[in-house]
């Protein structure tokens, strides 16, 4: 085995640490095997896509409060008469909550914390609305999609999505001054056998491109292609090189790039190249670490 050093090993890595600089909570009327979930929440340049429709969203969310997600796992210890020591500790349960605190008086949000049905509840003019609250055992269940966002390191959206949850809790609302008429409660996650799991989690956005192999969730590149491989330009017209890896992964941010020569093209620190003057071409060079691709430009 080769020498190695601490620090070497421990390989810190800034860009994988997600923050929630943003959360995005998301309803929907719970239907068995929640087909209204979305296979992809951003296409394949990392925007934001519209949801199915049925979807709604609580607004904003209480700073001080956040998001909170907290699996809950139980387990039970195997005793030997002679040991003093667990011999083997069994998985006897396993759950997830999530906690956030609703600001707005949305409708959707007013029906889960008073656990009623206000679809056939108006507003008339100059008296509001007006709903009946009546004890009920009822179980109302919800789908729920959760999104952070994180700008970091480019557009990176952290997010989980639960199939069938539930009102567990409703925190109390305090009528106090200075304080918001807010609307905090406890989702418990459920199961759907029909969807196949109890929650789905990833990151979309492609902000992950760059950092997709050291997350372990990519193989290492072994090539990268700037596109367009050739270009004719007029003097003092621009145009973007565009590195993807071998895995598909854009990494135009992350190489760094130099011309052949400057006095016929110029390309920036992101890969944007300048015609100056007609002549000879110009080869722009792109370079990922190990690995480096170029393209021919022509100013005519």
């Amino acid at each position: 085995m080769a020498a190695t050093d601490f620090r070497t090993l421990k390989d810190k890595n800034d860009a994988l640490v997600m923050s929630a600089q943003d959360w995005l909570v998301l309803l929907h009327d719970w239907e068995p095997g929640a087909s209204y979930i979305p296979t992809d929440l951003t296409d394949a340049s990392g925007v934001l896509q519209t949801l199915p429709a049925g979807w709604f969203t609580s607004g904003e969310i209480q700073k001080a409060a956040g998001v909170s997600l907290a699996p809950d796992t139980q387990t039970s210890p195997i005793d030997g008469y002679g040991s003093s020591s667990p011999r083997r500790t069994m998985l006897t349960a396993e759950g997830f909550t999530v906690d956030y605190f609703a600001q707005e008086w949305r409708k959707k949000n007013l029906e889960l914390w008073h656990n009623v049905d206000l679809s056939t509840v108006p507003a008339l003019p100059g008296k509001g609305f007006r709903a009946t609250k009546t004890s009920s055992l009822r179980v109302r269940y919800y789908s729920a999609i959760l999104i952070a966002q994180d700008e970091g390191v480019g557009s990176l959206y952290p997010f989980f999505m639960y199939p069938k949850v539930s009102v567990s809790k409703r925190g109390a609302m305090a009528g106090e001054q200075g304080k918001e008429l807010g609307l905090p409660a406890t989702l418990t996650v459920f199961e759907d056998a029909d969807f196949g799991g109890l929650y789905d989690f990833g990151v979309a956005g492609a902000g992950f491109d760059a950092i997709a192999q050291d997350a372990g969730f990519a193989a290492a590149a072994v090539s990268i292609n700037v596109t367009p491989p050739t270009a004719t330009l007029a003097v003092g017209e621009q145009t973007q090189m565009l590195v993807i890896d071998s895995n598909g992964f854009d990494r135009t941010a992350e190489c760094t790039y130099a011309t052949s020569n400057a006095a016929r093209a110029t390309v920036s620190a992101s890969g944007r190249v300048t015609a100056v003057a007609t002549g000879s071409a110009a080869t722009i060079t792109a370079t990922l670490g190990a690995l480096n691709d170029t393209a021919a430009i022509t100013v005519a």
